[in-house]
């Protein structure tokens, strides 16, 4: 009876020893694991909030609000993006900015027990770039993604890079919470080489007809019988050559619309400039292709460093035809009078317009929608100055007061340009490198009602 009572006490014993010797053994088991069986198992992510790096100047430059509220552009979108691959993120505890090297973020992720995610928007030659680092928890090396800020495209290309460096960090196994944005890419998706190809090819025909049309009227030719088969000669020559070039390098639509400002306005500037210096018809066609050449060739050097975006493509173009009414009201204003063709002042205009739009172009990546609202401020500008000063017309006085209105009503138009085109650019400077981000928009169609029926008009809406 007493040994049956000393097996029982000692039972409950051997049992708890047992237990715990299983319990250590299942820890040692669990230790001896590889550190990537944690990481793949673990969702948790730390996303910083998306540092701003300026490599271009010295000492670094901080951003301007354009850029700050890209930033936070940025970040909304990793926030959800990170959400969407099946990582939870805690975003009432954000991230601060993320500082410091590569080296010491890559000490940072060795030693997390979470997933690190660190965005940064970065400028280099005055281009915008963004830069994704991610890293696995217990990770001993950085995924990196790099992709160019476009205009329109920011939140699918946040996306895809994001995706790219999560299955990459993951040794590319798919999981259900990626299925949806690893999709396989369809004709929406893919990159298509040289998509200005067409635009290239249209406007290098028209240069070679003009070539060959040129090249016949600049020898004092006028037989219909050489000119119609030149201008067919140079066309075709134009459009092989484009077929080439975008074929050999990829030209984007931006590179293509770039090109046409470079071929377009210097050969009118150059002709303008060769009518209104007296030259004859003939030699004006010779001064044509003397600027045709010029402007190709500096647009040519431009675009070997690197892509111009749509907007500033489309601001080279705008700057042409803006320097081109500035010039020629600045000839007008020195006549005194509107009865004349003012070919000279509009062509230096159109080249120095054109110039100077092209070197601001290969420095800045604008919106086309804002570059369109600038343009929209200075044209209404001055249709403004026009009708302002239009009472200054209405007198019919001696002839040195007449050149002395009409010089006010010329100095009116051309400050209500300018005017009209830094309102444009003032109301748009809040905006990113969306359309949908402009503040201030054109509207037309309905803008009130009648007791007759409804009102149409044109206008601007937005905040201010």
């Amino acid at each position: 009876m007493g040994r049956k009572s000393q097996d029982l006490t000692r039972g409950p014993a051997s049992k708890c020893v047992g237990r715990t010797a299983a319990i250590l053994a299942f820890a040692g088991l669990t230790a001896l694991l590889p550190k990537s069986a944690h990481a793949e198992a673990n969702t948790d992510v730390g996303v910083y909030r998306t540092r701003w790096v300026d490599a271009g100047t010295t000492p670094r430059s901080e951003p301007d609000p354009e850029q700050q509220a890209l930033l936070a552009k940025i970040d909304a979108i990793l926030y959800e993006t990170v959400q969407d691959l099946g990582l939870s993120v805690d975003i009432s505890n954000r991230a601060p900015v993320e500082s410091g090297s590569d080296e010491e973020l890559l000490k940072t992720a060795a030693s997390a027990e979470r997933w690190l995610v660190a965005p940064r928007l970065e400028r280099r030659r005055g281009r915008l770039s963004i830069k994704i680092l991610a890293a696995p928890p217990g990770s001993r090396v950085l995924y990196e993604s790099v992709a160019p800020v476009e205009a329109e495209g920011l939140e699918k290309s946040l996306v895809f890079m994001m995706r790219d460096l999560v299955d990459a960090a993951r040794g590319g196994k798919a999981t259900a919470s990626v299925t949806p944005v690893a999709a396989a890419p369809g004709p929406d998706i893919a990159q298509a080489h040289s998509p200005g190809r067409a635009i290239l090819a249209v406007n290098a025909t028209l240069l070679g007809g003009f070539v060959g049309y040129s090249l016949q009227r600049a020898s004092g030719s006028t037989d219909e019988r050489l000119t119609y088969p030149l201008t067919a000669l140079g066309a075709g020559l134009g459009l092989g050559s484009a077929l080439l070039v975008a074929e050999e390098w990829d030209i984007t639509l931006g590179d293509a619309w770039f090109l046409s400002a470079g071929m377009a306005w210097p050969t009118l500037s150059a002709t303008l400039i060769a009518r209104g210096s007296d030259v004859s018809r003939a030699n004006s066609y010779a001064y044509g292709l003397l600027g045709a050449t010029a402007g190709v060739s500096l647009a040519t050097t431009a675009l070997g460093f690197g892509h111009i975006s749509d907007g500033a493509a489309l601001l080279t173009h705008s700057s042409g035809a803006f320097g081109t009414l500035l010039g020629g009201l600045l000839e007008l204003s020195v006549d005194g009078t509107t009865n004349e063709r003012p070919r000279l002042g509009a062509g230096l205009g159109a080249g120095a317009g054109v110039l100077i739009g092209g070197v601001v172009a290969t420095q800045v990546s604008l919106p086309p929608s804002r570059v369109l609202m600038i343009d929209l401020g200075a044209s209404l500008g001055a249709l403004t100055g026009a009708a302002a000063a239009s009472p200054l017309l209405l007198v019919d006085e001696s002839a040195a007061t007449n050149e002395r209105r009409n010089r006010l009503w010329l100095a009116s138009i051309a400050t209500g340009t300018l005017i009209g085109g830094v309102a444009g650019y003032w109301f748009t400077r809040g905006g990113v490198s969306t359309a949908a981000h402009v503040p201030v928009l054109p509207t037309l169609g309905v803008i009130g009602s009648t007791p007759n029926g409804a009102a149409y008009g044109a206008g601007l809406m937005g905040t201010w």
